[in-house]
C-alpha cells in the first residue's frame, strides 16, 4: 500500500510513481489498484507520473481505478488512457453530485424503513445488476455466465450484492475507440485492436440502481429525494486481447472501505453479524476483491504460475485417481480431449468458471498463435451461440480440451523423465514441451474434423446424384 502524502499505515509513504526504488514499473508490480479523493485540478499526476503509468499498462500492467461523487478521484486517475473512458470523473462528464437530485444513492433502509446516511452501514447490502452478455463472461446466448469479475467460487454462482452507499459515483463507457496519446515519446492508440484487425470495447459488466427518499442531516449536509434509475457500477476492458494491460473501473471506493463493510465509525456492524462474523453478502464481496487482482493479472504472470497451479491439480483428490499418466496418449489420442476436460472440472469445483477457462484459452492460444486464436474467437462471439457455423470448434470447447489435455501431456512427459524431483523448475521445466504437445493436440483433432467433413462432403454428394 502507498500513499503521495504520507497517510499513517501506508506502506510506503509519499509514493511518487517514478521514484527509482518503489515507483510503478511492469517489473515491480502485476496490477496497480488506485482509490484516489483529490478532486479534479488538485494534486493531478504530473506528466512523468503519467507516462510511468501509460508505459506500465503498455507493458501488460492491470489497473483498478476508483473515486466517489463528482470529481472526487479524478487528480489520480481522470487523465490516464483508458481509465478516464470508463467512468466520469471530471466535471464536464457530469458526474453524480453529493447531494442533489442527481446523486446516485443505493442505500437500503433496513428494517425501520426510513433513510439515513448511516443506512450505508448496516447489514443491507444494495443489490447489483449484472450484464449476462459480456464478451469476456461467454457467448452462447442461453445459461450465459456472468463477467470474470463476478463469478464467483462454487458453490456460490455470481455476485449480486454490493455495500450501498448515498452518494456514488459512476462508471461509463467511451463513444469511440479513436484517439491516441503519448508515452515515451511515441504515439499509440488509446484503444488497439486485436490480433485480427478487430475492435476490442471495453464493457459495463454490472449496473446499480439509484434510488430513495432523501434525509435531513448527515456529514455531508441534506439529501434530496431521487427518481430511481440505473446506472454503471463497473466496468471492464480485457486489454489482453491487444496485448496490452486489463483495466476495470468502480463507481465508489466505499465499496472497498471500512464503513461500508464492517461499520467502522458508524456504531453499526456493516455486513457482519454478529460483529466481527462476515455475512454471505460480505463473503461474496471480497471474492470480487480476488477476482480483480486475478483477472487484471498481466498475461504472461498468469501464464507462468499455471504449471505450479496445474501440478498442484494434477495431485488433488479425486483427478490424481482419474488420471493415469504413466504413458501420456499420442496427440491424436481423443483421451486428451478427456483429460482437458476432466482437469476443467476440476479446477471449476473450487475455483472460480472464468479461471478454469482462462486455463485452457491461454493453452489453446499458444498452440494455434495470436492471430488465428483471434480469427476464431470473432466466429465465435459473431455466432449465434448454439455451437454451429464455423464456431463450432471453439463453441464446444473440443479445441480448448484438446490443448489444454496436450499442456497435461506435456507435464506428464516431462515429470517421467524427472532423476529428481528437486530439479523441477516450474516454468521453465514444461513450457516448451506443453506447448508442443498442447499444438499437436489441436492439429490432430483439426485434421480429424477436416477428414469427417470430407466424408460428409462425400455422402452430400452422393446423396445428391441419388435425386
Amino acid at each position: 500500500t502507498a500513499s503521495r502524502y504520507g497517510a499513517p499505515g501506508a506502506d510506503i509513504a509519499n509514493f511518487n510513481f517514478t521514484d527509482a526504488t518503489n515507483g510503478l514499473t511492469k517489473a515491480r508490480y502485476d496490477v496497480l489498484f488506485l482509490l484516489g479523493i483529490d478532486s479534479e485540478g488538485q494534486n493531478d499526476l504530473t506528466g512523468a507520473e503519467l507516462d510511468a503509468v501509460q508505459a506500465f499498462m503498455q507493458a501488460g500492467g492491470g489497473v483498478f481505478a476508483t473515486g466517489d461523487h463528482e470529481t472526487l478521484g479524478a487528480a489520480l486517475s481522470g487523465n490516464i488512457p483508458r481509465v478516464r473512458g470508463m467512468r466520469k470523473w471530471k466535471s464536464a462528464d457530469s458526474p453524480p453530485h453529493v447531494s442533489n437530485t442527481n446523486r446516485h444513492s443505493t442505500n437500503l433502509s433496513g428494517p425501520d424503513e426510513t433513510e439515513e446516511f448511516e443506512d450505508q452501514s448496516n447489514t443491507q447490502p444494495q443489490r447489483l445488476y449484472l450484464n449476462f452478455r459480456t464478451q469476456a463472461g461467454g457467448t452462447q446466448n442461453i445459461d450465459r455466465p456472468a463477467h470474470p469479475l463476478m463469478q464467483m467460487k462454487a458453490p456460490r454462482k455470481v455476485l449480486e450484492v454490493f455495500p450501498d452507499h448515498p452518494h456514488e459515483g459512476e462508471c461509463r463507457l467511451p463513444a469511440s475507440l479513436a484517439g491516441t496519446f503519448t508515452v515515451g515519446g511515441a504515439s499509440a492508440p488509446e484503444w488497439p485492436k486485436d490480433a485480427a484487425g478487430a475492435d476490442v470495447w471495453p464493457e459495463m459488466v454490472a449496473y446499480s440502481v439509484s434510488h430513495g427518499d432523501g434525509f435531513p442531516t448527515g456529514p455531508t449536509g441534506p439529501k434530496d429525494a431521487l427518481v430511481p434509475k440505473m446506472f454503471g457500477a463497473i466496468a471492464a476492458y480485457d486489454g489482453h486481447r491487444a496485448n496490452v494491460g486489463r483495466v476495470a473501473t468502480d463507481a465508489t471506493w466505499h465499496h472497498f472501505v471500512n464503513i461500508n463493510l464492517d461499520g467502522s465509525g458508524s456504531g453499526l456492524s456493516g455486513l457482519q453479524s454478529p460483529p466481527g462474523t462476515d455475512t454471505d453478502a460480505l463473503t461474496r464481496i471480497r471474492q470480487y476483491y480476488v477476482n480483480l487482482a486475478t483477472w487484471l493479472m498481466p498475461k504472461n504472470v498468469r501464464r507462468c504460475l499455471r504449471y505450479p497451479f496445474v501440478l498442484k491439480e494434477l495431485a488433488r483428490f479425486p483427478l490424481f485417481e482419474e488420471l493415469d499418466l504413466p504413458r501420456p496418449p499420442e496427440p491424436g489420442d481423443p483421451r486428451l480431449r478427456a483429460i482437458g476436460e476432466t482437469l476443467l472440472r476440476s479446477v471449476g469445483a473450487h475455483r472460480p468458471r472464468w479461471e478454469a477457462q482462462a486455463l485452457a484459452d491461454d493453452m489453446l492460444e499458444e498452440a494455434l498463435g495470436d492471430e488465428m486464436y483471434a480469427k476464431l474467437q470473432a466466429e465465435r462471439w459473431s455466432g449465434d451461440g448454439d455451437g454451429g457455423g464455423g464456431a463450432s470448434l471453439l463453441a464446444n470447447g473440443d479445441l480448448a480440451h484438446a490443448a489444454l489435455g496436450g499442456m497435461v501431456a506435456g507435464i506428464a512427459a516431462e515429470l517421467a523423465e524427472l532423476k529428481d524431483v528437486r530439479e523441477i523448475k516450474p516454468h521453465a521445466s514444461f513450457v516448451e514441451r506443453s506447448r508442443r504437445e498442447a499444438r499437436e493436440a489441436v492439429g490432430a483433432l483439426l485434421g480429424k474434423r477436416r477428414d469427417e467433413l470430407r466424408r460428409i462432403d462425400e455422402l452430400l454428394g452422393q446423396l445428391q446424384a441419388a435425386r
